[in-house]
């Protein structure tokens, strides 16, 4: 069974892990819902900027420039 993580880049280029073996991801609002294996929820912020299914099985999202301006 693959599950992914899931990193959050900030403007400054700073990588940091927001969960770690996620089973689902949906969009909820300006965001997307993660939920873990053992079904744990969290919510972040962001917009995909990677996703890498076979050899580091994670998503980085970040932040959208465009829609702060």
């Amino acid at each position: 069974m693959c599950l992914s993580n899931v990193f959050y880049v900030d403007s400054n280029g700073q990588q940091q892990e927001v969960m770690q073996d996620v089973a689902r991801m949906e969009t909820h609002n300006n965001g997307y819902l993660l939920t873990g294996l053992l079904g744990e929820q969290k919510f972040v912020q962001g917009d995909v900027k990677t996703i890498d299914f076979v050899y580091k099985h994670s998503v980085v999202l970040g932040e959208n420039i465009a829609r702060r301006e």
